[in-house]
């Protein structure tokens, strides 16, 4: 009888078995019905169905990786704070690959992995295209070799689109928003597997985008309109509107480039392919169909309009050469005029919502007296380019202001050419104005000035209304103006200034800030920042009371505090009376019951009617010695630290031991990469290196955070506690950059212990710097310059360079009363008394100022196996004397 028993047990387990695995195909595929709808949850719930079943090891790791992916996929769509489940749908997605080292085992799985984790990088949560795009392309790489075309083909094709434009997008989002720009050769591939119409147009728009945003080579630009008409060639498919949009965006910005005489290109704008295909968008897409319309129709009318502008650039002393810019756009011509207005009385402010920036146009002309008149034909060539030219009068101006008005069809433009050698100078409070008119010169009070001040304010009603007042300037030339008290919050001011036509103006705002009520400035600290379990904390606060723009001691004040726990749990509340320094003091005794975490307290007045305060007070932690050590290595050449050039792949080595011995072998070890810029500096050491120790931290540190994740990748260490890991670097960025590798292990007993170290990468293996004992030197002294080359490790590098040494000189020339030049020796000793001299300062003109160059010596330099060479000159006259080192760097 036993043996039956057994003979049908066995028969019986066969049995269940079979039926549990014929199961699993009518659940894999509901449950991959449901995730192609979108339907993650239901999805998951099969998956998890099958996960109980007796499987194929093939078909045990697509369902695994199919609850990790649906699992992260449904949470993600919750937008719940919580990110447990995601973190752990990452980390489960990381253990299905972080052993496959060979491509040989990279099977469909490992595939679906790295898109699933490129997905969860570039969602609406992370938006981190930087470790997304570190999967995808992981991703298409194992679809380009796969032997199934056309099932690769889709999928290649599928993780493109969604790359550059994620299911997410906004309905403002473009190709590139967010940097996420695939790379060319990646998008020449799609264009190349593209079949439909419509993949063909998505792949040539995609690599016209690129090319147009991203690459600045002739050959590159070139390709740009050819792309695009690919993109169109197809017709009205999902992406024409927008082909034909960036087809005018890149002519009216960009445009063709033409070939000079030196064989040198630039480009030229081309504002009539850009208007053809303006108008073939509006032409082709009605109004709502299109999300460029509005775009589209406003380039028109920018392309088309007439436009024209005049500026000033700057006041004019009496006796100067006159000139101001004109700018147009379809206008063959233009009429000018030039009047001489005072503008105490000209500018008349008149609309209540106009402010003081557009006060020009409030000049009235009724009372000015035109000067002159003339016309400048622009030579418009119809192309709708835009124009500008610098006019000088070719008369000179006598002191005072002029407004030169522009016309031509409906438009006009004006603007102010003001000359004088005053100053007009604006200083206001909430409730006062004070204006100071002097000489723009020396600087010297002109008293006797009429200044005539406007006052634009909201009153209390809220109607915004302009108030005059003039008055003028005591012999210390100022005058101070009462501003309007029914003004509220703020206001804007013109005030203006005029005596014998010496002219001058300036704009300001005034605001009044109402009495604030009275605020508590609040100082707690301990006697250490952490402590332990057991400990007694100290700890002391002391308080200010600030009002009306000063501070105040609140001695012999009642204040409550609250201290609470990391659970938001009150641990501690009481009262404490100020001493006569505005302080007080209290303790706490810590017990192991309390929860390890940051603590801290809140202040109130006496009664709790406010907080008047908060501060973080300390971290109650336990503190327990590592287990084992982590280190982060990088390689060495020649018993140095390799110094990596963009466009090298980095590799680095993970180590983990015991302190007791032995390697902490098959743990888990995740790795973060994270990029941010590198900015390469370097000074000689000072003589008290230990005293700049914070300066020069902040100096070589980054402000700009952590930076972005560019990889992250879950890993195992072999048997020596050794794990690798690799990471490429941009080629042709324009920017050093210095990488962050974070290394967490976890080993079997599950602790973890985390390491980093940084890695800089640049576009050039070593740099030289040339430094000198003193900046400032006499004519005839020894000069010695030292140079110091090294990496961007700060190892010290051999090198052979060629120096050259310039001299930079300040020179001018002048025209004396009688028109001769004067320069040189000449002009640097009459510079030497009081120049122009007295009397004749009106009669002298300055025909050239800047600096001029002497080369003075070339001569090779090497620097020694601490990287540094020294160079003697002797410098014979005065001026700024340039060092300039250059070599080749074997990249």
């Amino acid at each position: 009888m036993k043996k039956i028993w057994a003979f049908c047990i066995l028969i019986l387990v066969f049995s269940i078995g079979k039926a549990q695995n014929s199961d699993y195909p009518t659940l894999k595929s509901a449950a991959e019905k449901y995730y192609a709808e979108g339907s993650y949850s239901r999805a998951y719930e099969l998956y998890q169905k099958a996960a109980s079943l007796s499987l194929p090891e093939n078909e045990k790791r697509w369902v695994q990786f199919r609850l990790a992916d649906t699992l992260w996929r449904s949470e993600s769509a919750t937008q719940t704070a919580d990110t447990t489940k995601l973190e752990q749908a990452e980390q489960q997605l990381n253990v299905l690959v972080r052993d496959i080292q060979r491509d040989e085992d990279k099977d469909r799985v490992w595939a679906e992995v790295q898109e699933s984790l490129g997905d969860y990088y570039w969602t609406s949560r992370n938006r981190n295209w930087g470790s997304g795009w570190t999967y995808y392309q992981q991703a298409l790489d194992w679809w380009a070799g796969s032997a199934d075309l056309d099932l690769a083909r889709g999928r290649y094709l599928k993780i493109i689109w969604k790359a550059s434009k994620p299911a997410w997008a906004e309905p403002f989002y473009y190709y590139g928003y967010y940097g996420n720009w695939v790379p060319l050769e990646v998008l020449e591939n799609a264009a190349k597997i593209a079949k439909t119409p419509e993949e063909k147009a998505h792949a040539h728009y995609l690599i016209a985008v690129t090319l147009s945003m991203q690459y600045g080579d002739v050959r590159s630009k070139e390709r740009v309109p050819e792309e695009f008409e690919a993109a169109l060639k197809a017709g009205k498919t999902d992406w024409y509107d927008d082909a034909l949009f960036r087809y005018a965006q890149f002519y009216s910005g960009y445009g063709r480039l033409l070939r000079m005489a030196n064989g040198q290109y630039r480009q030229q704008p081309d504002y009539k392919k850009a208007l053809e295909l303006y108008q073939r968008l509006v032409s082709e897409f009605p109004k709502g169909s299109t999300r460029y319309y509005d775009q589209a129709t406003q380039a028109i009318r920018e392309i088309t309009s007439p436009v024209l502008s005049l500026s000033i650039s700057n006041i004019f002393l009496p006796d100067s050469e006159i000139s101001f810019y004109v700018n147009w756009r379809n206008v063959n011509q233009i009429a000018f005029t030039l009047y001489r207005v005072n503008l105490n009385s000209a500018v008349q402010f008149t609309g209540s919502n106009d402010g003081s920036n557009n006060w020009v146009d409030h000049i009235s002309l009724t009372s000015a007296e035109s000067l002159k008149s003339w016309t400048k034909e622009t030579k418009d060539m119809g192309d709708h380019a835009p124009g500008q030219d610098m006019i000088s009068l070719d008369e000179k101006l006598s002191t005072g202001a002029y407004l030169i008005e522009a016309k031509t069809g409906n438009l006009s433009a004006r603007d102010v050419i003001l000359v004088s050698d005053a100053s007009l100078i604006l200083k206001t409070s909430g409730k006062q104005a004070l204006a100071f008119f002097c000489d723009a010169r020396n600087g010297s009070p002109i008293s006797g000035a009429s200044i005539s001040l406007w006052e634009h304010l909201q009153q209390t009603d809220g109607k915004w209304n302009w108030h005059h007042v003039s008055q003028n300037t005591g012999q210390d030339g100022l005058t101070l103006f009462d501003l309007q008290k029914e003004a509220n919050y703020g206001r804007d001011l013109f005030v203006s200034g005029s005596v014998d036509n010496r002219q001058a103006f300036s704009t300001g705002n005034s605001y009044y800030y109402y009495e604030q009520p009275e605020s508590w400035r609040i100082y707690a600290y301990t006697d250490r920042p952490a402590y332990r379990p057991g400990d007694t904390m100290q700890w002391k606060f002391t308080a200010r009371t600030y009002q009306n723009g000063s501070y105040s001691t609140p001695s012999n004040t009642v204040v409550e505090y609250e201290i609470l726990d990391p659970r938001n749990s009150k641990v501690k509340e009481g009262k404490q009376k100020l001493n006569q320094f505005g302080s007080a003091w209290d303790s706490l005794d810590l017990t192991s019951e309390m929860p390890l975490g940051e603590y801290r307290v809140t202040f109130y007045d006496e009664n709790r009617t406010r907080t008047i305060g908060g501060a973080v007070l300390f971290r109650l932690e336990e503190y327990k010695l590592p287990e084992f050590e982590v280190t982060i290595q990088t390689p060495e050449e020649n018993g140095r630290k390799k110094a990596f050039v963009l466009g090298e792949p980095v590799e680095v080595n993970i180590q983990s031991d015991y302190y007791f011995g032995g390697a902490v072998a098959n743990a888990s070890v995740e790795v973060l990469v994270y990029q941010n810029p590198y900015y390469q500096w370097w000074f000689p050491e000072h003589e008290y290196p230990w005293f700049y120790e914070d300066i020069n931290r902040q100096r070589y540190g980054y402000y700009g955070g952590t930076g972005p994740i560019i990889k992250r990748e879950t890993l195992k260490t072999d048997e020596t506690g050794k794990a690798k890991l690799t990471f490429d670097t941009p080629k042709d960025a324009g920017q050093d950059y210095e990488y962050r590798i974070e290394a967490r292990v976890t080993d079997a007993s599950r602790r973890e212990i985390t390491a980093s170290d940084t890695v800089r990468v640049t576009r050039q293996r070593y740099y030289v710097y040339p430094t000198s004992d003193h900046c400032l030197y006499r004519p005839q002294d020894k000069v010695t310059v030292n140079f110091k080359s090294i990496d961007a490790n700060r190892q010290p590098v051999q090198a052979e360079g060629t120096v050259k040494i310039t001299r930079d000189y300040w020179y001018e020339i002048w025209l004396d009363p009688k028109g001769k030049e004067v320069k040189g020796e000449e002009l640097a000793k009459m510079q030497e008394k009081v120049f122009p001299p007295a009397g004749e300062e009106t009669e002298w003109k300055l025909k050239f100022r800047g600096y001029q160059h002497d080369e003075l010596l070339t001569r090779s330099v090497k620097t020694d196996i601490n990287g540094e060479a020294a160079l003697n000159f002797t410098p014979e006259r005065d001026g700024y004397y340039r060092i300039a080192w250059s070599s080749e760097d074997k990249l």
